[in-house]
């Protein structure tokens, strides 16, 4: 429709949607992923909208989903086992929506992921295992870094409410942004790596890279969790601040990296399961009240901490600093350079932010 376009006395309004955009740039990406299908990309705009916010009962649900040509070659490629057939259906919004109902809720705790084989009838959809465990790169990481395009794989994955990663091979990515979210902030992906690095700036050369990628999987999964969360970054050795009146800080920090280096050097079963439950830990600090306290050595220092707001902050009126978890925020990124290395906010209503020294 064009903008000079006007209806006819008595005639029905005209109907405006973005559904139309998003299905012409879902189109022009399958058209540069080698894998153009007018139908296929109705298909993925359904699938995005619906992921954007997807619920089962009320629960927020974060399945991977992938559209692929070839179900042998993108297992391979993507480090998937075991698919499980579960349907078929033509390229139709409604067997995208048949398919999430009924694979969504299989695809929790990152054990399994939703497959659509495009097939002569449509498509054929089902899950394949992965490989949940924390030093083990997603799905998603590894079509992130694959360099050969035209692979015939597309990944979907949301990122955030209303954010989502549409990617294909040979670095092809879109960021999706719907319903008012912010395209000004940095993507989560952006946001994470920031933290990651700020985490792990401490960590030897050789050690460092275990050490990001078990604090970006485990800070991820947070992230789509539906509570806000405040993470502060002190600098190498330090054992607490004056900033912190009152929660928990451990006797003697968690040291993640030599976990990780005890599991690379000799992964057992015991190694393994040290480092599943110490994502676990950390998972669960983060979804506590206050802060969870990092150091630049990749260790855990503390939880559920909180700090004195200056008078001048706390007299201001909320509408004028936000919430108290922002007033937090802006305490600990008046602090950076000095006191901590890094501060992040994820505020419950999907927003989040991290600044570093």
């Amino acid at each position: 429709m064009n903008g000079s376009d006007s209806a006819a006395p008595g005639s029905p309004p005209l109907v405006l949607s973005f559904r139309h955009l998003l299905t012409e740039a879902v189109s022009t990406f399958l058209d540069e992923a080698r894998m153009s299908c007018a139908q296929t990309a109705d298909s993925i705009g359904e699938l995005i909208v619906t992921l954007s916010r997807y619920r089962e009962e009320g629960a927020p649900l974060f399945p991977m989903a992938f559209v692929c040509d070839d179900l042998g070659q993108m297992l391979a490629q993507l480090g998937g086992h075991d698919p499980i057939a579960i349907g078929i259906g033509p390229r139709s919004r409604a067997t995208i929506q048949r398919a999430l109902k009924q694979c969504a809720p299989l695809g929790q705790g990152r054990w399994w992921a939703l497959y659509l084989l495009r097939v002569p009838e449509g498509f054929a959809y089902g899950v394949f295992r992965t490989d949940p465990f924390p030093l083990a790169e997603t799905p998603l990481e590894r079509l992130r870094r694959a360099d050969e395009a035209g692979a015939g794989v597309i990944g979907v994955l949301q990122l955030a409410d209303n954010v989502l990663e549409l990617r294909a091979c040979g670095g092809l990515c879109r960021h999706v942004y719907l319903s008012g979210a912010r395209v000004d902030a940095s993507s989560p992906p952006e946001v994470l790596d920031e933290l990651a690095d700020a985490v792990t700036d401490g960590v030897a050369t050789a050690s460092r890279e275990r050490a990001r990628g078990f604090f970006r999987r485990v800070l991820f999964e947070v992230m789509q969790g539906s509570h806000g969360t405040l993470v502060a970054v002190l600098p190498r050795e330090r054992a607490g601040s004056m900033l912190f009146v009152d929660g928990i800080i451990l006797p003697r920090p968690l040291d993640i990296v030599a976990l990780l280096e005890r599991y690379h050097a000799d992964p057992t079963d015991s190694a393994a399961t040290a480092v599943r439950a110490t994502a676990q830990l950390l998972r669960g600090m983060m979804a506590t009240d206050g802060i969870t306290v990092l150091r630049a050595d990749g260790c855990i220092v503390g939880y559920n901490i909180f700090v004195r707001h200056p008078e001048t902050l706390t007299s201001q009126p909320s509408s004028v600093v936000g919430g108290a978890r922002r007033r937090t925020f802006e305490v600990l990124c008046a602090a950076l350079g000095t006191e901590l290395t890094a501060a992040l906010i994820r505020s419950q209503d999907g927003d989040v932010s991290c600044r570093r020294a």
